[in-house]
């Protein structure tokens, strides 16, 4: 395999691992505010224990995925130095404003909510989790702010072989950007509202919690499926439409058009030299996929919110049975929509700019990116199987079971 195609699979396996992580944050988070939101409202205790729950198992998923980005950061400095060298002022000015937004706003006021249960008064401490969410959103609109870019260049001015940033406003209003903005925060709120089901269903089965904690998770969690996943099919459609226009090579692959297809090979050997077009099997295949499973979460989003009617899906056996292996699909769509953006793009790291072959670090060798492939991938896949097995445990014990990390929480502050 040539360097370029591993530096490509590491980056893709890096990057697909770290999204999985950042989906599920960004969905639950959401509903977790909305959970402490209706306790501070109503004084309810069963809110407090969804709020200290669904809490406890964002703040696990949202630690694992830190260490992934890390991951990912590492290869995308490490790799693909003709990118940095060549964008740095337009690709790197909005990943450093995410960056300090992730790791002071986000992380500061994580802390004061997950410490400030007994220490702050309710409507601060519940001010705090809203602070999180809406950091947890910027800090991933900042990130496409980046990858919009990458898809549509724009605000930007050519100095020899080097891209300088002239238009910040150009940059923040990218069309490219925002579409993906909404596509992917519809994305991540079903992927929440699913998880919410699937681990609901769980608990149901397993006897594991009380009637009304289930009738209230069913219920946060069928809406945020069936809405997400209507927010998301929508912005897709426009997004299907932008790729049209901006990126014909794409479109040409998912479309499976020969013809197109070598007569842009043609046009870009002529430019470039040696190129890789997208594989129209696997551009095809995974918008296919995405779209089709869309479809499917948004129907069984449908049916889970008219069963939390008159509490029906508490008495249902078919319904709570298909949740638990459905929680897969949302995380299936989001890799499959991925795989679709990234090597769609292909034979350019930023379109119609820099070639993926112009953006790799040209002093790697093939060992060099066997190394690292194998390293970095291999953080990743434990940090996922790690995630996925303490979300498994801890969801299996229930709202009710004693945790240390509360428990730790209140203590130091007594």
């Amino acid at each position: 395999m040539a360097a370029v195609d591993l530096a490509r699979l590491e980056f893709a396996i890096t990057v697909v691992f770290h999204y999985l992580l950042v989906a599920l944050t960004l969905g639950l988070v959401v509903l977790v505010a909305v959970a402490h939101t209706r306790w501070v409202r109503t004084g309810d205790p069963v809110y407090e224990r969804m709020t200290r729950f669904w809490g406890l198992l964002y703040l696990v998923n949202y630690a694992v995925g830190i260490g992934a980005g890390l991951a990912m950061e590492f290869q995308l400095g490490m790799n693909w130095a003709g990118l940095e060298n060549a964008t740095s002022g337009v690709f790197g000015a909005p990943l450093a404003v995410e960056t300090v937004v992730a790791f002071f706003v986000e992380s500061t006021f994580l802390a004061l909510w997950i410490f400030g249960w007994r220490a702050l008064p309710q409507r601060l401490h519940l001010a705090c989790v809203w602070v999180v969410v809406a950091a947890a959103y910027l800090s991933a609109i900042w990130a496409l702010f980046a990858n919009g870019f990458l898809n549509h260049p724009v605000g930007y001015a050519r100095r020899g072989d080097v891209l300088e940033l002239t238009d910040v406003g150009a940059l923040l209003t990218n069309p490219n950007a925002w579409i993906a903005i909404g596509h992917i925060a519809g994305a991540a709120i079903t992927t929440g509202g699913f998880f919410v089901l699937g681990v609901t269903a769980v608990l149901k089965r397993r006897d594991r919690v009380d009637r009304e904690f289930q009738r209230r998770s069913f219920r946060i969690g069928a809406h945020a499926a069936c809405w997400g996943a209507v927010v998301t099919a929508a912005v897709g459609a426009l997004q299907l439409e932008a790729v049209v226009k901006a990126q014909p090579v794409k479109f040409a692959a998912f479309t499976g058009s020969a013809e197109k297809l070598d007569e842009y090979a043609a046009a870009l050997a002529a430019r470039f030299g040696q190129v890789d077009l997208p594989p129209a099997g696997l551009v095809r295949g995974c918008a296919l996929a995405m779209m089709v499973i869309g479809v499917v979460a948004l129907v069984v989003g449908v049916w889970a919110l008219l069963a939390t009617r008159r509490d029906r899906i508490l008495s249902a056996r078919v319904l709570p049975a298909l949740l638990v292996p459905f929680l897969a699909l949302p995380f299936l769509a989001n890799t499959a929509g991925w795989v679709f953006r990234e090597v769609g793009r292909q034979p350019y790291t930023v379109y119609e700019l820099l070639s993926t072959r112009q953006a790799l670090t040209p002093s790697l060798t093939t060992a060099d990116l066997t190394v690292s492939l194998v390293a970095l991938a291999g953080v990743v896949l434990v940090l996922l199987v790690l995630d996925w097995w303490l979300l498994a445990r801890l969801a299996r014990r229930g709202p009710d079971a004693p945790n240390d990390l509360w428990t730790s929480a209140d203590a130091v502050l007594v």
